[in-house]
């Protein structure tokens, strides 16, 4: 931690800022239209390491599950007010932290539409922050589909890398950020969905922090993609701390992350290879 506890503490008294903000923003404004809602991923989380949680880098995961037949922000009518919302959020922050550290980025996703999908899997209640309602989740796959799902996630990476030289080739100043969210979210869980190959309990594995995943990735074996995933956040610390001003940090992330999500689809690809030939043989 060293340097970083201070900003890791004040980080953390902020993301709770932020999770009550959106507490009572959902109860004073939707209470009737919820079922439930809470918050889950690397923010809530415990932080061992300065890796855990990066500011703005990392998101503050939100899910919502809505009550039946409830008008929820589900038309262009709602625009407008969603607008509202979000600027809500924004000044209700200010205002309780006038001094803040960062204003903690939040992703909110609707699950009513993605909870029927074939590869949907509900997190653990013990990884879970609940904000209002009592979050019941429903029976999940077995282990062997939950690892087989995993695997599908990591070989769809052979579709989108290809995809980058070009995307990236004309990318400058603000542009990179669009790059880095787009790798950010598949790298985050990448390398979970390696190790969960090997492991009895891959849903489990959801629940660490990143300074756990590093050291399983390196139980492993995969020691380069371990230091790789700790260069990755350390990164985006500096660019945070540079107000993500600095295109060459920037380039960095996006550089590091690339070859975090190549060197975890090779290792995908050496399982699903193992499978062919088990399958084959028998």
């Amino acid at each position: 931690m060293s340097e970083y506890s201070a900003y890791m503490k004040q980080a953390r008294k902020e993301v709770d800022s932020c999770l009550n903000i959106w507490k009572d923003i959902f109860e004073e404004y939707y209470s009737k239209s919820l079922e439930y809602a809470y918050a889950k991923g690397s923010a809530t989380k415990e932080w061992t390491s300065f890796i855990d949680y990066v500011p703005v880098l990392s998101d503050v995961d939100i899910h919502l599950k809505v009550h039946k037949h409830s008008n929820f922000l589900d038309d262009d009518n709602s625009f407008h007010e969603s607008v509202n919302i979000s600027e809500m959020y924004e000044n209700r922050f200010i205002e309780q932290n006038p001094n803040y550290f960062h204003l903690p980025r939040t992703q909110i996703i609707k699950i009513n539409d993605i909870v029927d999908q074939v590869d949907f899997v509900f997190p653990k209640k013990t990884g879970i922050y609940p904000l209002i309602g009592n979050p019941e989740f429903e029976n999940n796959p077995s282990n062997d589909a939950i690892k087989q799902y995993d695997l599908n996630n990591l070989l769809k990476l052979e579709e989108f890398l290809p995809s980058q030289p070009m995307s990236m080739i004309d990318r400058t100043g603000l542009d990179l950020w669009t790059m880095i969210r787009r790798i950010t979210w598949r790298v985050s869980p990448s390398p979970v969905r390696l190790i969960s190959q090997s492991s009895d309990e891959p849903l489990d594995l959801w629940e660490l922090n990143r300074t756990s995943i590093a050291v399983e990735l390196v139980k492993c074996e995969y020691h380069l993609i371990a230091e790789s995933y700790k260069d990755f956040y350390y990164e985006g610390w500096i660019a945070f701390m540079e107000d993500f001003s600095n295109s060459q940090t920037l380039r960095r992330i996006i550089s590091t992350g690339f070859e975090i999500l190549k060197m975890c689809l090779e290792e995908a690809k050496k399982f699903e290879e193992k499978k062919l030939y088990s399958t084959g043989s028998s």
